[in-house]
């Protein structure tokens, strides 16, 4: 009998387990790959049905994996989709696994072998559960636009948007940004990736990169030194605004939405008013910022060809006017508790991404002026495409320029909620960046700059000239790896002080003027022979990667060359420099191409077929981290020259400038 019951028990159990279907299940933490809509138990499989997003596919390595014993039920088929065929938009699909056993309550969705970032942990045979309230306690998604369009303020009916305060002085010091994570699985608990961020001089155009591991409370701390307000980019986290003079703290999670558009919750407090920026300011950003720019609409709107464009263009420059002359705008941040200086900050963010809108569409529409060919070795030509039709670009910045002293002449436009973008756009399009040849004497040319649009005073031509003879010196020093500069010291020196007084005549801005007088002696110290080279700040732990790195080759000066699969240049320039490779063999120099391990399979598999030699050198991710802040890189190719002892010599190094003579001469001076 006891039997019998024990039979009927298991039969009830295995009916009532193959029927169940669980919508919306509760998972502890969810990649932004797929949203996994129902689980389905059955005798013949679990069915796990659900989204998939746009560029992303089901691959058959994938496996469910008990959450406390670890057995794994193999991938079965997938409907609605092929096995790795990528999603061209969100598209529903369903994906079926042998059964799960009758005494699983969680199980995780792992794909083998694939970064862990991208599974699926916790997921629970039971329905999410409704909210409940919230303890007692500090709540940090709590942190919200509510929160703090709740505080109390006296409203300033008398401000209007200007640029007055911020003309005299660009304020800099040290930060402490604290990222807090929440709601980590334990899977990841040990394997989450370090944190960096990305700190701009937008006045000299360069770059500190910071990077930092996770604490024992689930935090990173990066200390920053801030050469003006700004959204610093970080990793794994996206732009973030800080202050001089500020502790941020972020709250977040790293588990994503399910459309992929960043962490479930991302909330901040500070003891400044970085905080407050960073909730609000989206929200004003969504609503007002008249964001029309969609880059597939926009590339249809280029191929209708010129008049197509130019009135699309001339309708965004007058969008940016009506941005300032919008009072119900203006009486929403009146009565928002933002500081005189963040309600300006929104402005000049609505309107920076209004003129980036432009820029971008400009630029996209003048490429179309030359027709490119790609040559085997990835190199590109261009020649003229006859039919193209220039732009009336005089009408459309003639319509931005009637409010030039609040866009372009508007210190504040380095705070602004692009990071970088706009100056870039402004500083290298039409505005600035126009040249025109003119005779010198009667065997030589030259180029000098237009001011078509009158940018002259403005502090986008300050930042023009200060990024430019700051680019020229360090053109200068990289320049001289072969020690010329030495024996012509003092005419060099004589011409780079009559170039830098030029561009301190046309600086208005004090705190530019001072940044060009820094960089200029810190030229010449380094063109001093006499001065010896500062030691690198690094940590031991990065040291120690430095010396996994470099030590396997001392004895031989080394040419680093950082790239990834994905960049054609750096195939481009790994192809151009094979020829130099073979001259050099017999000679003690070591040619390194350095990148990330998951990229090995591939890059090992194109390195062979195109014969490319030297030395293969792979990295992890975070390894790969560490390397950006200490070299100060964030984009690829980037080379480095380093002496035979495994000192680093050069962190901007390019070999393609050299040939094999003259890399002889310089491996014999390092």
């Amino acid at each position: 009998m006891k039997h019998l019951l024990t039979l009927i028990l298991l039969f009830i159990s295995l009916h009532l387990f193959a029927g169940k279907v669980i919508k919306n299940p509760e998972i502890e933490y969810a990649a932004s790959w797929m949203t996994i809509t129902e689980i389905e138990l059955t005798k013949e499989a679990t069915i796990v049905r659900g989204t998939l997003m746009p560029h992303c596919s089901i691959i058959n390595n994938t496996v469910l994996a008990d959450r406390n014993t670890g057995k794994e039920f193999k991938f079965l088929r997938v409907e609605g989709i092929k096995a790795y065929e990528q999603a061209t938009k969100e598209t529903p699909c369903t994906v079926y696994f042998e059964p799960l056993d009758a005494n699983v309550k969680e199980f995780n969705y792992i794909e083998v072998g694939n970064n862990p970032l991208g599974n699926y942990y916790g997921i629970k045979l039971q329905p999410k559960a409704k909210a409940s309230k919230k303890a007692k306690g500090f709540d940090p998604e709590s942190l919200n636009y509510d929160y703090y369009m709740s505080q109390p303020f006296t409203p300033d009916n008398e401000w209007k948007f200007s640029n007055e305060p911020y003309k005299r002085t660009v304020e800099s010091g040290k930060a402490q940004l604290k990222i807090h994570v929440a709601k980590i699985p334990k899977e990841l608990a040990n394997i989450l990736p370090n944190a960096t961020a990305r700190v701009t001089n937008q006045i000299t155009r360069q770059e500190e990169n910071s990077v930092v591991s996770m604490d024992e409370d689930n935090c990173y701390t990066l200390d920053l030194n801030i050469p003006h307000a700004q959204f610093v980019f970080t990793q794994p986290f996206a732009n973030v605004f800080i202050a001089p003079g500020d502790t941020l703290e972020m709250f977040s999670t790293i588990d994503f939405a399910s459309d992929g558009s960043g962490p479930r919750f991302k909330t901040f407090r500070s003891n400044s008013e970085s905080a407050m920026i960073n909730t609000l300011l989206p929200k004003f950003m969504e609503k007002y910022g008249r964001k029309e720019y969609e880059y597939n609409e926009a590339q249809a709107t280029i191929e209708k060809g010129k008049d197509a464009t130019q009135a699309l263009l001339e309708r965004w420059a007058n969008q940016a006017n009506e941005i300032i002359a919008d009072e119900e705008l203006r009486q929403a941040l009146i009565n928002s508790p933002l500081s005189t200086r963040g309600k300006d900050l929104v402005m000049i963010s609505l309107l920076t991404n209004k003129c980036i809108e432009i820029e971008d569409v400009v630029s996209s529409y003048t490429r179309n002026a030359n027709t490119y060919t790609q040559n085997e070795d990835g190199s590109w030509n261009s020649e003229p495409n006859p039919n193209y039709v220039k732009l009336d670009l005089q009408t459309v910045y003639e319509t931005l320029l009637k409010n030039k002293e609040l866009i372009y002449n508007n210190p504040l436009a380095l705070s602004e909620s692009s990071q970088w973008v706009f100056v870039n756009r402004t500083l290298f399009g039409p505005l600035l960046f126009l040249w025109e040849p003119y005779k010198v004497d009667e065997n030589h040319y030259s180029q000098r700059r237009r001011d078509d649009y009158g940018m002259a005073g403005t502090f986008m031509n300050d930042l023009y000239l200060s990024q430019d003879i700051v680019r020229r010196l360090e053109d200068i020093k990289k320049g001289d790896k072969l020690g010329k500069l030495a024996e012509y010291r003092e005419e060099i020196l004589d011409a780079v002080a009559k170039d830098v007084g030029e561009a301190l005549a046309g600086i208005q801005n004090m705190k530019v003027t001072q940044a060009v007088i820094s960089e200029y002696r810190k030229f010449v110290k380094a063109t001093d022979a006499a001065a010896t080279d500062n030691e690198n700040n690094w940590t031991e732990e990065q040291n120690a990667l430095w010396n996994k790195i470099v030590s396997p080759y001392k004895g031989n000066t080394l040419f680093l060359d950082f790239w990834g699969m994905g960049c054609g240049p750096c195939r481009s320039g790994m192809m151009s420099q094979k020829k130099l490779v073979e001259e050099m063999k017999n000679e003690k120099v070591k040619f390194l191409y350095i990148t990330t391990e998951d990229q090995k399979p591939s890059a090992e598999k194109w390195m062979g077929e195109n014969d490319i030699k030297g030395e293969h050198v792979y990295v992890t991710q975070n390894e790969w981290k560490q390397l950006e802040a200490m070299i100060n890189f964030t984009a690829i190719p980037r080379g480095a020259l380093v002496n035979k002892e495994g000192k680093l010599i050069e962190s901007d190094f390019h070999v393609g400038q050299f040939n094999s003579e003259e890399l002889k001469k310089l491996a014999e001076r390092f």
